[in-house]
């Protein structure tokens, strides 16, 4: 029993401790469970603390760029009345953020003429749902101080609380962009005006022209509509550019195209060719005698003097017409045609209007393939020379002779100067014959020196020569290649390459000076029939003048040319300037100028020009 009792009392203290420890171990897992907790809600909070002060720092971070930002920023509710706006917005516009809270920019950004009209304003909504809400837009607005400045702005809707709907205005002044965008487009306009207009005239240019017309003329033209040109070209212009002065020049080509405006007709087109010439393109006519009338109009326009400063610059013009007839064609070959047409009415004596004809076609079409041959004659330097002795009338002898250019075609025929010249000066060629002439002139002169005679030889220079910048560095090459004394050598210059109130003052007048500086003697050409001959003698620095044919012709029968020849003859006597007589055909005319004091003869009654192999 006893021991039962024993056993009973162990298993009872037993039970107890496992009680007891049961007891520890909840008690143990309850303050871990606690700790834990405690712990978690701890971090917890100092996570929410930490969050706090990083939106606090968010939010000053925030503040201190919408303050400082260069953009202006406007926070407004949907009905656009600000609620705050930061610096910049304010210092662009110029008010106080006072005075703009609660106010709808549209209410004081906008000019007067701008501005939306009260009942707009007051009814105004912001819509999201617009496409082009959050697009940039551009407004002109205006500052409190009244100065006008370009505004960008865009626009975004923001929600500070669920269900509540805001918008954020971005803005910033972009005048100085605008400015330049107008600057840029501005030079745009210019660069396609450049491309299309004349700078000078403000014309058409060839170009645009051309294009232009050939909706008239080419494969597009379904409606065979008839296209008239008149292809115009000033007369003299080069001697009113050197007489008058660049800026002249100018103004008489401006003058032209005013009277072309004032001759155009609702459907007609004008434009600037080019240095002195203009097209006129009449859409829908083809009675010539409208377009006589037309012409005539224009050439009465264009002849009314220029004024430039004091003086009145006489103009004139010639005009070459050319019709489409409705034919499909190139625009280009019409201008031609109407081209050809001019120089026809620039041929002396003729009308200064010119129609292009079957005739003139013809015409075009033999000259054509004349020029072609032409140009492979001035290319390989086939030009040919033959020389026309000058009589000194007092002695009997060769004093001097001139180089004329003849061009010998393969078919045996000889073309004269006067045929071949004017396509020369058309291809630019002219310069090409000049030196021609010069090198020509300098070997005979040089060969007749060797055997003992000692003749001058005289070669005729352009004005294309004349202005050529190599011209005097050329002559002087070829004379000292020569052997040749300046003195040697007569340069014989066209009379009215002068024509010109201010000659003295001409590019042609400088570089007679240079001749005669350099030695050569320099002759007046066709003296008597140019513009202003007399007024040459003193003013231009030159050995002597050749009496033109047609004064020489009369001047056994006409009283008129009688005068006319022995006043000129006794004043360059006074002025001792020298004389020469040309187109002495009879023994009575070379009589006559040795009795007034003409001594140097020539023509054909003196000698007919001989080839080289004569001279030689």
């Amino acid at each position: 029993m006893q021991e039962f009792l024993s056993f009973l009392s162990d298993d009872a203290l037993h039970g107890f401790n496992l009680l007891k420890l049961c007891i520890i171990v909840v008690l143990a897992l309850a303050i871990v469970w606690r700790l834990r907790m405690g712990s978690a809600a701890l971090k917890q909070q100092a996570l929410a603390q930490r969050a706090l002060a990083e939106s606090t720092e968010n939010q000053r971070i925030l503040r201190a760029v919408a303050r400082h930002a260069n953009d202006g920023l406007v926070y407004m509710d949907m009905r656009g009345r600000t609620i705050w706006a930061n610096p910049a917005y304010c210092r662009t516009m110029g008010y106080e953020l006072a005075e703009i809270v609660g106010r709808n920019p549209m209410e004081f950004c906008f000019p007067d003429r701008l501005r939306p009209s009260d009942d707009v304003i007051a009814g105004f909504r912001f819509d999201p749902s617009d496409e082009t809400f959050e697009s940039f837009h551009r407004h002109l607005n205006v500052r409190k101080n009244g100065e006008e400045f370009w505004n960008e702005f865009s626009q975004a809707v923001v929600e500070p609380e669920p269900g509540e709907q805001r918008v954020v205005l971005v803005s910033r002044d972009i005048t100085h962009q605008v400015r330049r965008e107008e600057e840029l487009e501005t030079a745009r306009a210019e660069l396609h005006k450049a491309a299309f207009r004349d700078a000078l005239t403000g014309l058409h240019n060839r170009t645009a022209f051309l294009n232009a017309i050939e909706q008239y003329t080419g494969d597009t033209n379904s409606s065979g509509s008839d296209v008239v040109l008149l292809y115009i070209d000033l007369d003299h212009f080069k001697a009113i550019n050197d007489s008058h002065g660049h800026s002249a020049g100018d103004k008489v080509l401006n003058h032209v195209a005013d009277a072309i405006r004032a001759t155009l007709r609702s459907n007609d087109l004008a434009c600037r060719m080019g240095g002195d010439e203009f097209v006129m393109a009449c859409v829908g006519c083809s009675d010539f005698d409208v377009l006589q009338l037309i012409a005539d109009n224009l050439l009465e326009r264009i002849n009314r003097p220029v004024n430039h400063g004091d003086t009145a610059i006489k103009t004139s013009a010639s005009v070459g017409i050319a019709l489409s007839m409705g034919r499909k064609m190139l625009a280009e070959d019409l201008v031609k045609s109407a081209d050809f047409a001019l120089y026809e009415a620039k041929v002396p004596g003729a009308p200064r209007i010119a129609r292009y004809d079957a005739e003139l076609h013809a015409r075009r079409e033999a000259e054509t393939a004349l020029i072609e041959e032409f140009i492979d004659v001035l290319d390989t330097k086939a030009i040919s020379f033959e020389y026309q002795p000058i009589l000194d009338g007092r002695t009997g002898r060769i004093r001097s002779f001139e180089a004329l250019a003849r061009w010998h075609r393969e078919n045996g025929e000889t073309i004269m100067p006067d045929r071949f010249l004017p396509l020369a000066s058309r291809l630019g060629r002219m310069v090409d014959v000049d030196f021609a002439a010069i090198r020509a002139t300098c070997e005979l002169v040089a060969d007749l020196s060797k055997r003992g005679h000692h003749i001058r030889g005289a070669f005729n220079t352009s004005s294309d020569a004349l202005a050529h910048p190599e011209f005097l560095r050329k002559l002087d090459l070829e004379a000292r290649d020569a052997g040749l004394e300046g003195s040697e050598l007569v340069a014989e210059e066209f009379e009215t390459t002068f024509f010109g109130a201010d000659t003295t003052n001409s590019v042609a007048a400088a570089r007679i000076r240079e001749l005669r500086e350099h030695g050569y003697a320099v002759f007046l050409d066709d003296f008597g029939v140019g513009y202003a001959g007399l007024a040459h003698l003193s003013q231009l620095d030159i050995s002597g003048i050749k009496l033109d044919r047609s004064l020489i012709a009369n001047v056994t029968h006409d009283q008129s040319a009688q005068i006319i020849t022995t006043s000129i003859l006794k004043l360059c006597d006074e002025l001792n300037v020298g004389t020469l007589a040309e187109g002495i055909e009879t023994r009575e005319q070379a009589d006559f100028l040795l009795e007034h004091g003409c001594y140097r003869l020539q023509g054909f009654g003196i000698a007919k020009p001989l080839q080289i192999a004569v001279w030689s």
